[in-house]
């Protein structure tokens, strides 16, 4: 059986800037795959590859059998991939509500509008809350709920995660952390590739993972293992 996403030798960047060197990773369905490393590693890069919103340079990206390598952003979309970026990117003068229902472009999405937004708000109770509030006058936690949820509403069967926590309290990082475990199990066929510098949570929240360094994969396998070593969490994450 064929991976959800199968991404071989990928190189990427930022016009002649090269980022990313021959990188390859796996992502089945239903399972959450944590992409770990330091400070300009390449892990967003990767997922912005992934997403559309840059162009690889070399190799393939495969979802569901079909090339989506260079497509689009939007064309990835309807493909059933989802991106939510650590800068969040809400509409901040619009409503909670209406930032969910932006979401749901797609055909598939808008013809299971009320079930995703039901799911959205059972997953994040803090958004049904605040649903007729304005995005921008909430709390850097509550939008980062809002980021996730909005691409949930996509009903997409991959969530691009991309450090979630970034900048938050640890209560706020307990709260989000929490959501995905609720997503997970409100939706198991959905599969989760989550680029995290919360390592130790990364690890508990994935059934594997991928470190990356200087852009290039050094580790794939089962990071919450490693991560009892002190000598394993010396090499790779440089801690």
């Amino acid at each position: 059986m064929s991976s959800l996403l199968k991404v071989d030798n990928l190189d990427s960047g930022y016009g002649d800037i090269q980022v990313l060197w021959d990188v390859s990773i796996r992502v089945e369905k239903g399972e959450v795959v944590a992409v770990l490393g330091p400070n300009g590693a390449g892990k967003t890069t990767l997922l912005k590859t992934i997403a559309g919103l840059v162009k690889p340079k070399k190799g393939s990206i495969i979802f569901e059998g079909k090339a989506i390598g260079g497509l689009p952003a939007e064309k990835v979309v309807q493909e059933g991939v989802a991106l939510a970026l650590a800068e969040k990117e809400l509409f901040p003068l619009m409503t909670v509500k209406e930032n969910l229902l932006l979401g749901a472009f797609t055909k598939r999405a808008r013809q299971k509008l009320q079930e995703n937004l039901a799911r959205v708000y059972s997953i994040f109770p803090k958004l049904k809350e605040r649903q007729y509030q304005n995005a921008g006058t909430m709390s850097g936690g509550e939008q980062q709920m809002l980021a996730i949820g909005r691409a949930l509403m996509t009903d997409s069967k991959l969530l691009l995660l991309d450090e979630p926590s970034t900048g938050l309290a640890p209560l706020l990082v307990k709260n989000i952390f929490e959501g995905l475990r609720q997503i997970m199990k409100n939706k198991p066929e959905l599969a989760i590739l989550l680029v995290e510098q919360r390592t130790v949570q990364a690890a508990q929240l994935s059934d594997r993972g991928y470190i990356l360094s200087n852009g290039r994969v050094v580790f794939d396998g089962d990071i919450r293992e490693g991560l009892t070593t002190q000598a394993f969490v010396k090499k790779y994450l440089g801690m």
